[in-house]
């Protein structure tokens, strides 16, 4: 009899669980829930919204009647959205907002691997608020850029795109170097899908680079799920003229790390990310492009070779 009650609710409790999965530079990300509400995607994450699959990341979501302030010693303040702390071998990430007072309106609480993790939502602030999307930014990004910290990738600052003729195009650089008036550029006179017109994920497979799109994206609003091989990086400035001017591993290894969002609080993963960047460049060529925003650039580009 024990044993049929114990099947009985778990039974119970599978029914009662609700899921949403998202796909993000290759990474699945699972979002369990007690209800459909617990697990609604916000519009730029659900354009990355996929079928249920073995996750790489788990993630449950909780409701508690009011969350305090953490009182551990602070790790890293972003000086924005969150403050990041350790609980043990668990990272815990509050986020606060000055619209809903001093409390945190949510926290999340993760490995150490950041394979699992909860989200806890704080009712007294957050029930008059509704809908509630508990997995947006920057949670999603904390998220998956800490996983891809282990050596499996990195978010980068730039814009990406894929043309119908050329294939993949990539151009790194910092805010006002240019990334979405490049991204207009580009989709005023190509055939090309944006991927992203401010953030974008690198990965490694079978010896070549690839990008990804993200749902972060910059003022054009340009996010897509998509992905493609790159042959090259370039890297933004305003010219005086549209020039291309090579980049030698150290340069482009640092130029790459100062466009890049690695986890700061963690000396290890910061390590590993400039080791990544570093097979980056032994693998695609990287370039100073200093560019005039007019069309002349997108042919520069289409006219360029290593």
């Amino acid at each position: 009899m024990l044993a049929e009650a114990a099947s009985a609710i778990e039974c119970s409790r599978a029914l009662c669980l609700h899921q949403s999965c998202v796909r993000i530079g290759g990474i699945s990300l699972v979002l369990n829930g007690a209800s459909s509400a617990d697990v609604r995607l916000s519009s730029e994450l659900d354009a990355f919204r996929s079928d249920r699959e073995v996750p790489n990341i788990t993630v449950q979501v909780e409701w508690e009647e009011r969350l305090q302030p953490w009182r551990g010693e602070t790790v890293f303040d972003s000086g924005a959205l969150w403050r990041l702390f350790r609980d043990g071998p668990e990272f815990i990430f509050d986020f606060t907002s000055p619209a809903f007072g001093a409390y945190p309106y949510k926290r999340l609480r993760a490995s150490r691997d950041f394979r699992s993790a909860e989200l806890i939502l704080n009712r007294e602030v957050l029930e008059s608020h509704r809908p509630v999307f508990p997995l947006e930014y920057p949670a999603d990004e904390l998220l998956i850029t800490n996983y891809l910290s282990s050596g499996l990738g990195v978010e980068v600052h730039g814009c990406g795109l894929v043309d119908s003729e050329t294939g993949g195009h990539l151009f790194l650089g910092h805010s006002g170097a240019g990334k979405s008036t490049s991204t207009m550029l580009w989709k005023s006179r190509r055939n090309c899908q944006i991927l992203s017109d401010d953030r974008i994920i690198l990965r490694l497979h079978n010896g070549e680079l690839w990008m990804y799109g993200t749902p972060w994206h910059g003022e054009a609003a340009f996010a897509s799920p998509g992905e493609c091989r790159l042959n090259r990086i370039f890297v933004l400035q305003h010219g005086e003229r549209n020039r291309t001017i090579p980049l030698t591993r150290p340069q482009a290894v640092a130029e790459l790390f100062a466009r890049s969002f690695p986890p700061f609080h963690n000396a290890q993963a910061l390590d590993r990310t400039v080791a990544f960047l570093g097979r980056i460049t032994d693998i695609v060529p990287c370039y100073e492009f200093q560019f005039v925003p007019d069309g002349g650039a997108v042919e520069a580009v289409l006219g360029f070779h290593d």
